[in-house]
């Protein structure tokens, strides 16, 4: 049987009888089979090859296999260790347990109990394996938006004030119509620009590890936060913001993640929504909260329902290829809910706007 890698994977049989050691090598033909009779060999080596589970034997000369369990976690924790024990003692299966033994083998063997118990074992340890890695990735993922917002800041705040002399000096010229929407222009796709990298890093920041941050909340002051910072940054006439807020128990969630999500819901509402209202209201039934978002703007055809949650997809409703943003802000909300164990529907009809609801479950008074 091959590892990631490709090549057989290799299994470390401990125990002090040959006997023991040759029946577990002749059941498990598939995997390269090592041997060690005591402590001291077993630890050689584990150290001098490339193991991937370690099968051993709780009493052996040197030290028992609970030694051994100890050694190999402290070297490496992800290690994969099964015990062998023929002893019903509950006390040497909780010291096992808390030296983090990955499962128990009863004596005598039986051949096809340890094959099934060795595959389960080695496919904890392979998704282990590419969690880490997933975790890894993600952890260099955030470590490049942050350098590269942090580099991007000078050259945009240089680029901010060098456009602050030019509008200051084509004031005091006679400055022509062309002038003056090129001036605008410049100073909207810098804010843009700001505003895209700002954004990528709020994303990133949002969708950290799952289960951190975990406090009591309070939906209606979490509602009002995400409503008022959107609110300031909406310039757009004609569209009201309105709140219908109830008293609602509290719930469980991680605070600025729930306002960033709604913040990416309302900002949306807005800028799909050229005039009317864009509506949020608080409700409550059966130990569970629901955040509605209601906006009155051009709707989500049919065809592209499927795909709104997809990462990177963005709705295009004047099929115009200039719509702002990267398309991972309904990708966000779904996982920042997901992550509070929640569910998000959405419904639209094409120029009838668009409503998303929210459920949470809430904590017991």
């Amino acid at each position: 049987m091959p590892n990631r890698s490709g090549k057989q994977l290799t299994i470390l049989v401990v125990d002090d009888e040959q006997v023991i050691r040759d029946l577990c090598s002749k059941g498990l033909k598939q995997y390269r089979i090592l041997q060690a009779g005591s402590l001291q060999d077993a630890l050689n080596c584990y150290t001098a090859q490339m193991v991937d589970l370690v099968l051993t034997d709780i009493q052996m000369p040197g030290g028992s296999g609970i030694d051994l369990l100890r050694e190999i976690k402290k070297a490496d924790p992800n290690a994969v260790v099964l015990v062998m024990t023929g002893f019903g003692d509950k006390e040497t299966v909780l010291e096992a347990l808390r030296a983090d033994a990955d499962d128990f083998i009863q004596k005598p063997v039986n051949l096809l109990h340890l094959q099934t118990a060795i595959e389960k074992a080695l496919s904890r340890r392979a998704l282990k394996e590419e969690l880490a890695a997933m975790q890894y990735l993600d952890s260099l993922k955030g470590a490049f938006l942050s350098l590269v917002s942090h580099k991007l800041k000078t050259p945009l705040t240089s680029l901010s004030l060098g456009l602050e002399e030019l509008e200051r000096y084509a004031s005091r010229l006679y400055q022509t119509e062309a002038c003056h929407l090129r001036l605008v222009s410049m100073r909207e796709d810098l804010g843009a620009l700001a505003g895209l990298m700002t954004s990528l890093v709020r994303m990133h920041q949002a969708l950290g590890a799952p289960g951190s941050g975990m406090v009591r909340c309070d939906l209606a002051e979490v509602v009002k936060s995400a409503a008022e910072s959107v609110e300031r940054a909406s310039a757009k006439s004609g569209v009201s913001l309105t709140l219908d807020l109830t008293a609602v128990p509290a719930v469980r969630g991680n605070r600025d993640r729930l306002i960033f999500a709604l913040q990416q819901l309302l900002e949306n509402a807005f800028k799909f929504t050229s005039s009317g209202t864009v509506a949020i209201s608080l409700t409550s039934a059966d130990q569970h909260a629901t955040i509605t978002v209601r906006d009155t703007g051009c709707g989500i055809a049919e065809d592209e329902m499927p795909k709104i949650f997809e990462r990177f997809y963005q709705v295009d409703p004047d099929a115009t290829g200039q719509v702002p943003g990267f398309g991972l802000g309904l990708f966000c909300v779904r996982e920042i809910i997901r992550q509070h164990g929640g569910s998000i529907t959405l419904s639209s009809q094409p120029g009838q706007g668009t409503t998303v609801a929210i459920n949470l479950s809430c904590l017991e008074e």
